[in-house]
């Protein structure tokens, strides 16, 4: 009796599982799920991207200090001190950027904005934005 109760064990366990992992917020279930379950929306006259933003730091690549309340950005290949606008589709709000940092290296993740910028346009997690 006991080895037939197996099966059902864990398929009890699968079940449990995958009904906790759905009520997780977006922004814990990680990278892969993100880029599976979320598309671009609105209309952009830039370039579609994925943005994540980040709060602390010492210095910049650039040698800035950090400011997580700044309006800066991380960008793996734009020149330090170029001006990028990132636009928050969902709500319509856009902010002017300084690149002053290296980053993000999450493959599939173009921008790191600071807090700051991210707070600005309304932002709360990884999300599309439009960057121009």
């Amino acid at each position: 009796m006991e080895g037939s109760m197996r099966p059902f064990s864990c398929i009890v366990a699968l079940v449990a599982a995958s009904l906790i992992a759905s009520s997780a917020p977006a922004e814990s279930r990680g990278f892969a799920w993100f880029f599976s379950h979320s598309r671009p929306h609105g209309s952009c006259a830039g370039q579609n991207v994925v943005a994540t933003y980040y709060v602390s730091g010492r210095r910049t690549a650039s040698g800035q200090a950090f400011n997580s309340g700044g309006l800066t950005a991380a960008h793996r290949t734009l020149p330090f001190g170029s001006q990028v606008t990132v636009t928050n589709p969902e709500n319509g709000r856009s902010v002017t950027v300084t690149i002053n940092d290296r980053g993000p290296f999450t493959h599939g993740v173009t921008l790191d904005l600071a807090r700051g910028a991210a707070h600005a346009i309304g932002m709360t997690g990884t999300q599309w934005v439009c960057m121009s």
